[in-house]
């Protein structure tokens, strides 16, 4: 009816009035992007200035109607959306247009083209600029085109004109909108011009804090795989991370390991940590790592991109303030991420929460070496304490160095006393037993089972004693047996030392458990007793020394799983010897002596048979000697003198005056030797016989 060749409808009733349904024209328009350059290389900005990289925009239109003489003049309307992905992820655009009205947003820009009539090609420009410091330099810049037919605003028809021409409508089957991608230039990404990263997060453990840039990993458990976190005393806990991009067959490099663009480390905290601060070996490595609102979410930005063969180890620091008692482990989970081509997954890391609580014991015994001595008595002939046998008082030391028990449950002091040895007889009796600080600054406790079952009578000194004296000094008086100094044991008497432990099973043991109420600083426990001299007569009299070990510890009952205690024991040895005095004083047996007075009697005969079979008592025949004989010569009463003068030299011939006597009694002159005098032929000279 209107003349556009498109059908219409007229409705019409038996009334007076018929209504017209008239048919728009419908037009398909055809647009086209053009984007110059193709690819954004940041290394080659080309801004006015040189300073940013910028990119032209063009877009042109053109329409087609139905029938081909329909030519009406046709605006249309686009928007240029910059960055639109990124914007739809809700991360800031990385563009900024140029050319655009000052109340529209700086992504994009908008224009209209006027359109003649069919096939008339307009286009319209615009520009935008790439923004300084961008992080995701891999992803590329989309823009969208959208576009609608601006509607011309319709007039009210006077009564008795024509009808009005009819506004025109786009196809609705055709797209409105175009997509158009800027890509990187991409280097570090190998030949094929695809980045393939290998993120690898090679080590995450935990750390405690030592300095400001000095760790040191947390202790294991025994199965090596998760660490142990003490809660006592550490504020802050450090988690150590190393990063590498490597490439993950070196006989195949280019496989992967590219550059990791935009390269993080999401962290994602439990409610009981709270993200601290950051700490890196190399400063010139520190990340940059930022949390949200309340700390428990971090994300650390490794690299844009981290190159290949890159390697970062830091520290992230978590206070411990949000840790309670029934904090039983803590995990963390940590996922790399990057734009680069890498399918990456989530890990975690853990450590146990234990509570260790800081309680130190310490034993001693007053004295250190109790001896025994006396006569055998049965049990019943027991009437006081001095009856069974040396003294001895044991002192258990416990110090707290934490925060009061009350709140974590309730901890025992445990003694373990060797009462008996393993044939039921009485070994160490236990008099009395006393805890001073268990229950609280000056008030003392009570230990179960009760002490002196045979109700023995307590030495009136020594209860005027420990009454009078302060509880920390040792009694006057308490060592009076002798003193090891001058009883020496030799190395083969140290040899048969027997243990009585109930622990090896040489002794049984009663435990006196003493409840430690409000334990806040310190407890000491008294324990008196009695060595039981019989039974050390009866079992042991040949042994030389007992070692006797007295055993602590300390035990906590509480509905806190993680508790830990370290050290929470002792071992309290007492060496004890047979008194010597008491060896004196029994002498040897009649018997022993008689039987050494035979055997040294057998061996002396003996001796003194074997001697006689030698010859030893024969006496020794010499043969008699040859003892020459000499004769003395008379000297005349006046040679006497010359004899004198001449007697410290040799005579050699016969110088006297007198005539020499010749017949069978004369005799041979003799020299100064009392050998015969020879002459010039070496014989006796005349005179000899």
């Amino acid at each position: 009816m209107d003349g556009n060749q498109y059908p219409d409808l007229l409705v019409g009733s038996l009334a007076d009035t018929a209504v017209l349904f008239r048919a728009r024209p419908v037009l398909h328009v055809s647009h086209e992007v053009s984007i110059a350059p193709r690819s954004i290389d940041l290394e080659q900005p080309n801004c006015a200035g040189g300073h940013s990289v910028c990119v032209d925009l063009r877009v042109c239109f053109s329409y087609i109607a139905v029938p081909s003489s329909y030519n009406p003049t046709v605006a249309l309307d686009y928007v240029l959306d910059g960055d639109t992905d990124r914007r739809l992820r809700g991360q800031v655009p990385r563009v900024t247009f140029l050319s655009r009205s000052p109340d529209e947003p700086k992504h994009q820009a908008s224009g209209t083209v006027w359109l003649k009539h069919q096939h008339d090609r307009v286009c319209g420009d615009a520009m935008f600029q790439l923004q300084e410091n961008i992080k995701d330099k891999l992803r590329a810049i989309v823009v969208t085109l959208s576009y609608s037919l601006q509607t011309p605003r319709l007039r009210r028809q006077a009564p008795g004109q024509g009808l009005p021409p009819v506004a025109p409508i786009l196809n609705a089957h055709q797209p409105s909108t175009q997509r158009a991608e800027i890509h990187f230039l991409k280097q570090g990404c190998g030949e094929d011009k695809i980045c393939q990263s290998n993120l690898q997060l090679v080590r995450a453990r935990f750390c405690a804090r030592v300095s400001d840039t000095e760790f040191q990993p947390l202790p294991m458990d025994a199965d090596g795989t998760t660490a142990l976190f003490a809660l006592s005393g550490q504020p802050v806990i450090g988690l150590e991370l190393m990063v590498t991009n490597l490439p993950s067959d070196p006989a195949q490099p280019q496989a992967d390991g590219d550059d990791a663009h935009e390269a993080q480390l999401l962290v994602m905290l439990p409610s009981s940590l709270h993200y601290s601060g950051v700490r890196a070996l190399d400063p010139s490595e520190k990340p940059l790592c930022l949390s949200n609102e309340n700390a428990s979410h971090v994300e650390c930005e490794l690299g844009n991109p981290m190159k290949r063969g890159a390697q970062v180890t830091f520290y992230l620091i978590f206070s411990t303030s949000g840790i309670s008692i029934e904090t039983t482990e803590l995990e963390v989970k940590l996922l790399l991420a990057t734009i680069s081509e890498q399918e990456l997954h989530l890990v975690s890391a853990r450590a146990r929460v234990f509570i260790e609580l800081p309680l130190s014991i310490a034993g001693m015994a007053i004295p250190q070496q109790l001896f025994f001595s006396g006569v055998v008595r049965g049990e019943s002939a027991m009437q006081s304490e001095r009856d069974v046998g040396s003294k001895v008082k044991y002192e258990v030391t416990v110090s707290n160095q934490g925060q009061s028990l009350k709140t974590l449950g309730s901890a025992f002091l445990n003694i373990m006393w060797p009462h008996e040895i393993a044939n039921g007889k009485w070994l160490l009796y236990p008099m009395r037993v006393e805890l001073e600080g268990g229950q609280g600054p000056g008030q003392k406790g009570l230990c179960s089972p009760r002490p002196n079952i045979l109700h023995l009578d307590v030495d009136s000194r020594d209860r005027r004693r420990r009454e009078l004296e302060p509880p920390e000094q040792q009694e006057p008086g308490e060592q009076q047996e002798p003193s090891m100094s001058w009883w020496p044991v030799s190395s083969a008497e140290k040899k048969k030392n027997i243990t009585l432990d109930c622990a090896r099973g040489t002794a049984n043991c009663v435990v006196f458990s003493c409840p430690l109420y409000s334990f806040d600083r310190a407890a000491v426990l008294r324990v008196w007793g009695r060595l039981w001299n019989s039974t050390f007569l009866e079992e042991y009299s040949a042994v030389k020394s007992l070692e006797l070990i007295v055993r602590a510890n300390i035990t906590v009952k509480s509905s806190i799983k993680n508790l830990l205690l370290r050290d929470a024991s002792t071992v309290i040895p007492v060496m004890v010897y047979l008194d010597p005095v008491a060896v004196v004083a029994q002498g040897v047996p009649w018997w022993v002596i008689l039987l050494a007075v035979l055997a040294g009697l057998l061996v002396l005969a003996l001796l003194v048979l074997l001697l006689w079979k030698m010859g030893f008592f024969k006496r020794a025949k010499h043969p008699e000697a040859t003892v020459p004989q000499y004769h003395a010569v008379k000297i005349p009463r006046e040679d006497r003198q010359q004899f004198k003068e001449e007697k410290t030299g040799t005579i050699l011939r016969n110088n006297w005056g007198s005539p020499r006597r010749e017949g069978p009694d004369a005799h041979p002159i003799l020299a100064a030797d009392g050998h015969p005098e020879l002459g010039p032929d070496g014989h006796p000279g005349p005179g000899t016989a």
